[in-house]
């Protein structure tokens, strides 16, 4: 499996498994990610640190074409040419050839960061790298804050603020077909540009949407110079620990077991105890059969319930299907307990998580906190509770 990080804030992971996301969140620290001993770690850059030239030259070999590029990109660079790192990953002579330029400074940055957290990161990428591509569009723009990531299928990439992205227009072919990620940007570059074909497509703005959607990133930034040399665990190291920790175990197993036939008489009479608790305060249960107190103690505190709390637990869910109506999406499972409402719902991907609450909390008379969402069988589980205001 590989497992994609940021290397700067904010620090967003996924792990991915083919073209399957299996896992994604958010960790405080670099060395708080979730690496597991067979992930391939991917780490991803801003594509803001990243330009990408366009580069044709008359070399007949890779040495030849090193060698010119320096003078080539002079004039488009704006510093020293001995400062930056060139990466070229698909070279063929006499062909058009994407170049990537990083200063060498943040590559010193990102090698540091890599081996003093102890990433062994295998690859580096641009952002832009895994902006997804819709079927009918040759590039995408990626809205995220107040940045615009564009990445087109010849593999061109570039972070840039809303405000120039009308002067980056002027490069781009009138006949490119482009696909957005926000709505309301869509509709602003209609209106802008009539004679150019913009089409919205919600494909969201994290890394963790992105990677939902096939993806083609060949690009390797680090380059034999820069690459972090960081030493895996090996398993075999782990042996003394784990057997220690074996031994300990059993320990105190040994311990527990010899202290649970102690008190198996005390624990026979507390749960006679429990039993009695229960037939007093719920005399309509009547005899409870062990394992089934938990479910009949909160039917009975249901059935006590007054007509207005039932009333407005009617009226929270009717809130909560108007907005899973609208989005389509699946309701699986409904519980209320103190004068919360939890419920679990089927979605068709993650982008639709933050969707789902932000609608919920628009409801006048409801308020919405997301508890948790995850994979499953191609689909995502989200639960969320819901409160009257």
């Amino acid at each position: 499996m590989k497992i994609f990080l940021n290397l700067e804030p904010p620090y967003e992971w996924v792990r991915v498994n083919g073209l399957k996301v299996e896992a994604f969140g958010e960790v405080d620290q670099l060395n708080e990610y979730p690496i597991g001993d067979e992930d391939e770690v991917v780490g991803v850059i801003p594509s803001a640190a990243v330009t990408m030239h366009r580069v044709t030259l008359p070399a007949k070999t890779r040495k030849q074409f090193a060698t010119a590029l320096p003078y080539a990109l002079e004039e488009a660079i704006s510093e020293d040419v001995d400062n930056v790192h060139f990466v070229y990953p698909v070279w063929k002579a006499g062909e058009a050839c994407n170049v990537y330029t990083v200063s060498k400074q943040r590559m010193r940055e990102w090698q540091a960061l890599a081996t003093e957290n102890q990433l062994p990161v295998q690859q580096l990428l641009p952002s832009h790298a895994l902006v997804p591509f819709h079927e009918a569009a040759e590039c995408s723009l990626a809205l995220v804050g107040d940045q615009v990531i564009a990445h087109n299928k010849n593999g061109y990439g570039i972070s840039l603020d809303r405000d120039l992205l009308d002067v980056w227009l002027l490069e781009m072919p009138v006949t490119t077909t482009i696909a957005v990620n926000n709505e309301d940007l869509t509709e602003s570059l209609i209106a802008k540009h009539a004679d150019r074909d913009f089409r919205h497509w919600p494909f969201g703005h994290k890394m963790a949407h992105w990677l939902e959607y096939p993806w083609q990133a060949t690009v390797d930034l680090w380059g034999e110079k820069y690459q972090p040399r960081v030493r895996r665990h090996r398993k075999g190291a782990m042996l003394i620990p784990v057997l220690l920790i074996a031994g300990a175990l059993l320990l105190k197993l040994g311990y527990d077991t010899y202290r649970y036939i102690a008190l198996h008489s005390e624990i026979a009479a507390i749960q006679r105890e429990s039993q009695n608790v229960i037939k007093n305060t719920f005399p309509e249960l009547g005899d409870v059969p062990a394992g089934t107190e938990r479910t009949l103690i909160e039917r009975a505190i249901q059935q006590r319930q007054s007509p207005a709390a039932k009333k407005s637990v009617h009226s929270a869910l009717a809130e909560v299907a108007a907005v899973l109506s609208r989005n389509r999406v699946t309701l699986t499972s409904i519980v209320y307990r103190n004068e919360e409402l939890i419920v679990t719902c089927l979605l068709n991907n993650f982008s639709q998580v933050d969707l789902i609450n932000t609608q919920l909390n628009a409801r006048k008379s409801i308020s919405s906190t997301l508890q948790s969402s995850a994979s499953e069988d191609g689909k995502v589980i989200a639960s969320y509770s819901i409160r009257q205001r």
